[in-house]
């Protein structure tokens, strides 16, 4: 991958390549415990170490890579922990988000971009491609964050919205079908300005799926061993 298709001239190396890392992280094309060499990404990217190794510090911030002595940068694993306090914030932040979503479109918010999302997700459940699924339920709660209109709350998602997406390519296996149910009721009631309704909706939503997820990865970490301390991903 050249420059010139990461479309490094209209933004900085640096960022561009933390996007592209946490896109391969997030998808798991770079599973959980690989080595980032920044001789041979600098090659792919065809760009100097220095941009790649700045990158580096926004990726371990997000939780995405650990620095481990003499080893240098590696993707960090999963571990049940993980996922258990991921479900503890998003409980909270993303019934937050549902509510001003909904507050603003019951003001004349244009929620356009959110029946978009659920139309694409829906069409993506149609298809049964997982990593159109996946990519699909994660924009559906960007779009609701976004139309909550509170920029310090979408701030401080950044790296919450990172880890859920790569939860979601993790659990393919869960019933997707339970799930669009769920955000096409979540969506109406944003969409409709129903913000007790929506704030019900979401909680309920991200409680079901911790069930799911806490079970999920149990049984994943069983298939890993039990000497696994976390669930690595593909």
């Amino acid at each position: 991958m050249s420059t010139t298709s990461l479309g490094l001239d209209d933004r900085s190396l640096a960022t561009k390549i933390y996007l592209e890392l946490r896109e391969r992280i997030i998808v798991g094309s770079l599973p959980a415990g690989t080595r980032i060499r920044e001789r041979e990404l600098a090659e792919e990217l065809d760009v100097s170490r220095i941009p790649v190794r700045e990158a580096l510090p926004r990726l371990e911030a997000e939780g995405f890579v650990r620095t481990i002595p003499r080893r240098g940068a590696v993707v960090t694993e999963l571990s049940l922990q993980d996922v258990r306090e991921l479900f503890e914030v998003r409980s909270s932040l993303e019934v937050l988000a549902a509510r001003l979503a909904a507050a603003a479109c019951a003001g004349g918010a244009d929620g356009g971009e959110l029946a978009d999302a659920l139309s694409r997700a829906e069409s993506a459940l149609t298809e049964g491609d997982d990593g159109a699924i996946a990519s699909a339920n994660s924009e559906l709660h960007e779009q609701i964050l976004r139309l909550s209109g509170n920029d310090l709350l979408q701030r401080l998602m950044v790296p919450v919205n990172g880890r859920v997406r790569r939860l979601f390519f993790l659990e393919s296996s869960r019933d997707q079908q339970v799930l669009c149910a769920e955000h096409r009721d979540l969506c109406r009631a944003v969409l409709g300005g129903q913000v007790e309704l929506a704030g019900s909706l979401a909680f309920a939503h991200v409680e079901h799926s911790k069930t799911e997820s806490l079970a999920l990865m149990a049984t994943l970490l069983e298939k890993s061993g039990p000497d696994s301390p976390a669930v690595t991903g593909s």
